[in-house]
C-alpha cells in the first residue's frame, strides 16, 4: 500500500506532469474566457496595476531617445549657427569690397574729370609705394620711361600738387614730395597775387614760407597756387593754405606753415603732367 502510495506521489511532483496539468487549466481557463469572459476584470485590473511598472520600464529609454533628440537638435543649430555666419562674413566682405570698389570708381571718375578740365596731356598712375620719413618723402608708382615719364616731370593729385618725377625706371618712377626739405616751388597768394616760395618742412608733413615780406598781407587760411615760374609747375594749381603766422629769427620777413591740399600719405592714384602734346624732353 504504501509502495502505491510512493508512486503516486513521484508521479504527480513529476515535472511533466505539472506541466501538463498547469497548460490544461491554462486552456480550459482561455476556453472558458473566450466564451464567457469571466476573466476580462481580473485582465483588466491587472493591466492597470501594470502601468506604472511598464512607465518605470520605460522611463531609462524614454529619457535617452529624448536627450538624444534634444543634443541632435542642438547639433543641428549650432552647425546651421555656424554656417549663418560664414554667410554673414562672406557678405561683410563682399559688402566691404563692393564699398571700396565703388570708392575707387568715384576717385577714378572725379580724376577723368579733373583731366578733362586740365589744358594739359595727363596720365593717371597708381602709387605701389609711400616712402616718408624726417630724411625723405617720396613715392613710387607704376610707369616709367616705357610711358615717356621723364625726371622733373610735374605730378599732381585730385586735390593738389604731389610733387616731382626724381629718378625713372622702365616700369616704374620715384616721385619726390612737395614736403621734402629738398624742395622749392614758386608760388602765389590766391587772395592777394603775392609771390614767395614755398620750401618742403621735414616736420609734421608741411610746407614752410620763410621768406615773405614783413609788410605783405598774409592772413591764415590763404590759399597758395601754384605761380607757373621756372617752368616745372603749370599756373594755378592748388599748393597749399596757411595754416600758421610768426617771425624769422633776424624779424626781417614773415614766417608761414601751410597744410598741403594733397593728401600726401594716403595717395593711391596721382595724374603725371606733359607741357605739350608731344611728351618729354
Amino acid at each position: 500500500m504504501m509502495v502505491s502510495l510512493n508512486k503516486r506521489n513521484k508521479v504527480s511532483q513529476s515535472p511533466l506532469i505539472q506541466f501538463l496539468i498547469l497548460e490544461f487549466i491554462c486552456i480550459v481557463l482561455m476556453a472558458a474566457d473566450h466564451h464567457s469572459a469571466i476573466l476580462r476584470p481580473v485582465r483588466m485590473a491587472i493591466s492597470t496595476l501594470a502601468i506604472p511598472i511598464i512607465k518605470v520600464v520605460e522611463w531609462p529609454q524614454s529619457v535617452w531617445s529624448s536627450g538624444r533628440q534634444t543634443l541632435a537638435r542642438q547639433t543641428e543649430l549650432l552647425n546651421e549657427n555656424t554656417e549663418l555666419k560664414k554667410q554673414l562674413l562672406d557678405a561683410t566682405l563682399k559688402s566691404q569690397q563692393n564699398a571700396v570698389l565703388l570708392e575707387e570708381n568715384r576717385r577714378l571718375r572725379n580724376m577723368l574729370k579733373a583731366s578733362e578740365l586740365l589744358p594739359l596731356k595727363t596720365s593717371v598712375a597708381f602709387v605701389s609705394n609711400i616712402h616718408i620719413d624726417d630724411q625723405r618723402h617720396q613715392i613710387v608708382i607704376n610707369q616709367g620711361s616705357l610711358d615717356t615719364v621723364y625726371v622733373g616731370q610735374a605730378v599732381l593729385g585730385l586735390n593738389g600738387v604731389v610733387g616731382q618725377v626724381n629718378s625713372v625706371g622702365l616700369k616704374n618712377a620715384h616721385v619726390i614730395l612737395i614736403t621734402d626739405p629738398t624742395q622749392a616751388v614758386p608760388v602765389e597768394s590766391l587772395r592777394t597775387g603775392m609771390r614767395t616760395l614755398a620750401y618742403g618742412h621735414d616736420q609734421n608733413r608741411r610746407i614752410i614760407l620763410p621768406e615773405i615780406a614783413s609788410s605783405a598781407d598774409v592772413q591764415i587760411g590763404d590759399i597758395f597756387v601754384t605761380s607757373g615760374f621756372g617752368g616745372l609747375y603749370p599756373k594755378g594749381l592748388k599748393f597749399a593754405t596757411i595754416e600758421s603766422l610768426g617771425d624769422s629769427e633776424n624779424q626781417a620777413f614773415k614766417l608761414a606753415l601751410a597744410k598741403p591740399f594733397a593728401e600726401l600719405s594716403q595717395l593711391t592714384e596721382v595724374f603725371l603732367v606733359w607741357p605739350e602734346e608731344e611728351a618729354a624732353p
